[in-house]
């Protein structure tokens, strides 16, 4: 343990000798670096600790950042070469000020499926992070926040700021190990973040577990709204969670498995689960999909580069976009409605409730040899953001748990809140993890 005196400096050398020991994951992980000036800010900062008006809620945190915030003197590139030409960004992102300004030391940029536009983190122009959690055959690492989910289930950062479309901080949580954070649309500031979809991107969180992304989240949010009646004191054996009836038959044996053991430590701890019908959840993505919202919005942001640099676009990603155009314009605007409605009747549904529980993710992270046929792709792409899309799709917060990265159960344990209630669902979740024991194991 580090004395207060030489906190984040510690913190910083003890990542840096993680990325030493890892360096193919490293490279796959990490885009851009500043070991040495990393290590100067924090000796800068160990040596005025104490002296910070408000302190330094996050001191002794290493931070990571997506390749679609802007960092000034960094270029943000989100993870394809049609931007890496571009200048580098002249200032933070908000969000890379805020963290920075709570204690937490900048060390990494982080890698990316390119312009967030794929849940499984293959990435044609800067490699394929892979997960650590299954080591049988190179195994994707999730997407499309790949780098800062690897980087922290490696050590080499305590936290990574990401952002999430449709599952894109939990699908990489989950399969590598740790905890991955949506908040509520508005709770975090998203200037100098790079958009897939206006409609559904919001900043989030990749952490070691729950309790460290409560930690951030405080630093971020701390003059949020007041508690929700879901409130963090609440004990565990006092919760309502809410099993949608249509899940199990998604789940392959192993996380169906795992999902069932989980609720059961849960109910022995006496927490209430009450299955039943949730149609919203189901709908949620097929209007999504079938009012094309994400792929008119990407390509009405990429409309201009696409008609003279389309070639650079990596070819699961540029062709996606271009189907944008062909959008209807009612079918956008009818399937808007569509949701809106489909968020009253989830509110509806959850009244007394906590969260909403399911496996982060239907099954396994797939070899990324078995990911060549394009076909095979996109059916595992969707079968991947397949359950967390809703969140997205319903403005709800939502929190992957680590499952047991020890025992290669790259399985997470996804709860999802009630819209504004973020700070609620992340107590419960921290509770929920001291359960499963998931927050231990993470610690030892």
């Amino acid at each position: 343990m580090y004395l207060d005196r030489d906190l984040s400096f510690g913190a910083v050398s003890e990542c840096l000798a993680r990325t030493a020991a890892e360096p193919v994951a490293a490279a796959q992980a990490l885009l851009s670096r500043r070991d040495e000036e990393a290590l100067a800010e924090a000796r800068a900062r160990d040596a005025l600790r104490g002296l910070t008006p408000g302190g330094e809620p996050l001191a002794g945190m290493v931070l990571g950042v997506k390749a679609c915030f802007d960092v000034r003197g960094w270029t943000t590139h989100a993870g394809s070469r049609v931007l890496a030409d571009a200048p580098p960004a002249a200032e933070d992102a908000a969000l890379v000020r805020a963290l920075r300004a709570a204690g937490a030391v900048l060390l990494a940029q982080n890698n990316m499926t390119e312009f967030a536009y794929g849940a499984l983190g293959l990435n044609a122009a800067y490699g394929t992070p892979l997960t650590p959690c299954m080591t049988d055959a190179p195994r994707v690492a999730g997407g499309s926040s790949s780098g800062g989910a690897v980087a922290v289930a490696l050590g080499m950062a305590h936290v990574a700021l990401v952002s999430d479309t449709s599952g894109s901080a939990r699908i990489p949580a989950a399969f590598c190990g740790v905890a991955g954070f949506k908040p509520s649309r508005g709770r975090y500031d998203d200037g100098g973040m790079m958009y897939l979809s206006p409609t559904f991107d919001v900043p989030g969180i990749i952490a070691a577990d729950a309790a460290g992304c409560l930690r951030v989240d405080k630093a971020l949010a701390p003059d949020s709204a007041p508690p929700h009646p879901a409130c963090g004191a609440m004990p565990l054996a006092g919760r309502i969670f809410v099993l949608p009836d249509h899940v199990e038959d998604m789940l392959v044996p192993q996380v169906r498995n795992t999902f069932s053991a989980w609720l059961e430590r849960l109910r022995e701890a006496g927490a209430v689960l009450r299955r039943m019908p949730m149609p919203c959840i189901a709908q949620a993505g097929a209007v999504a999909r079938d009012g094309g919202i994400i792929a008119a919005e990407a390509y009405a942001l990429h409309a201009p580069r696409l008609a003279v640099d389309s070639a650079r676009y990596d070819p699961r990603v540029g062709p996606r976009m271009l189907l944008g155009a062909r959008v209807p314009a009612h079918a956008y605007l009818a399937a808007q409605r569509r949701l809106a409605e489909l968020r009253g009747e989830y509110d509806a549904l959850m009244a007394g409730a906590d969260a909403v529980l399911t496996p982060t993710v239907p099954m396994l992270p797939p070899p990324v040899a078995m990911l060549d046929d394009n076909d095979v792709y996109l059916r595992e792409n969707a079968r991947a953001f397949s359950l967390t899309e809703f969140a997205n799709r319903l403005d709800l917060p939502s929190i992957s748990l680590p499952g047991a990265p020890a025992a290669g159960n790259a399985v997470g344990l996804m709860a999802t809140g009630l819209r504004g209630g973020d700070r609620a669902l992340l107590a419960a979740a921290a509770q929920i993890e001291d359960v499963l024991g998931s927050a231990a194991r993470r610690r030892n």
